[in-house]
């Protein structure tokens, strides 16, 4: 129960106080994902920034549940300054993590 707790305050955390959730710099199609989850409405905006090789910057807008906004912030901080490859391996790690897998 306490891995519990220790989840709950972490999502809680980036839930109430997001590090990326701004739209601060300029749209760009190539680096801009969008997704909307079917079954529940959840939609995230995702911007990242690469300098061709590595993600310099990283921000989301979107509305949703709390475990959809602290989840984008969370992968975020994870792959901000990582090769692109890296980070695409993170992002996949990450998403059987939030599966339970």
């Amino acid at each position: 129960m306490e891995t519990n707790r220790f989840y709950n305050e972490i999502l809680t955390e980036h839930n109430l106080h997001p590090e990326f959730k701004h739209d601060h710099f300029d749209e760009d199609e190539e680096d801009c994902y969008a997704s909307v989850c079917p079954s529940c409405g959840d939609e995230i905006r995702l911007k990242l920034k690469t300098d061709g090789q590595t993600i310099t910057d990283g921000a989301f807008v979107g509305s949703g549940c709390a475990v959809s906004q602290a989840s984008a912030d969370i992968m975020l901080g994870m792959v901000i300054g990582r090769p692109q490859d890296e980070a695409l391996r993170l992002c996949e790690l990450f998403q059987k993590m939030i599966r339970g897998e």
